[in-house]
């Protein structure tokens, strides 16, 4: 592993346990290893290191993601757009779950640093086509509506997990889910 990816694996670890604004860079610095002239080569400020943050954690996420879904039947669309609800339970319930790095930037420091709106919205709209490609293939006739909805709910169901993560029923919120897109189906 480069210097580099030690720094955003280190930043990326600290951000997601605290928040942006309480973790400085000399901590960043002492719990990656690396000298501070090594820090700055790469990041000259911690606007750059928390962009670079955000878009190595888009990839992650994209990544396992992808995962999930290469595990279904690739012509059951309905059964994806499940395993991405399944993939946010499983994510809710692990030991390093401590909401959403994109809506804590968007509340932390997007006033701060503004060049992190990019980043920090570009995992969302990669989330709602994904979601809209899937309906589009189940027939939906307006798909972008439907996908920014269910991005919604989930984004909903972030915020409420990370306030007490028992309170997600995730069997109540597919169903609903579910029955919406069957309706929709209906429509069309």
């Amino acid at each position: 592993m480069s210097k580099k990816e030690d720094i955003i694996n280190t930043a990326l670890r600290l951000f997601n346990s605290h928040s942006y604004n309480s973790i400085g860079v000399d901590r960043i610095i002492s719990e990656s290893g690396v000298a501070k002239m090594t820090f700055y080569k790469y990041f000259p400020s911690k606007e750059k290191l928390i962009e670079e943050c955000l878009l190595q954690r888009n990839v992650n996420l994209q990544s396992s993601l992808n995962a999930t879904l290469s595990e279904c039947d690739p012509t059951n669309y309905l059964e994806q757009i499940n395993a991405i609800f399944q993939w946010y339970d499983a994510w809710f319930n692990s030991e390093d779950f401590n909401g959403c790095m994109f809506q804590k930037a968007l509340e932390e420091v997007i006033k701060i640093y503004p060049s992190t709106l990019k980043p920090a919205t570009q995992y969302k709209i990669w989330l709602t086509t994904l979601i809209q490609n899937l309906l589009t293939n189940l027939d939906i006739r307006n798909p972008t509506h439907l996908a920014t909805l269910i991005v919604s709910i989930l984004d909903g169901m972030t915020i409420q997990a990370h306030v007490n993560k028992n309170s997600v029923q995730m069997n109540e919120y597919w169903t609903r889910v579910e029955h919406l897109i069957n309706f929709e189906k209906a429509l069309a």
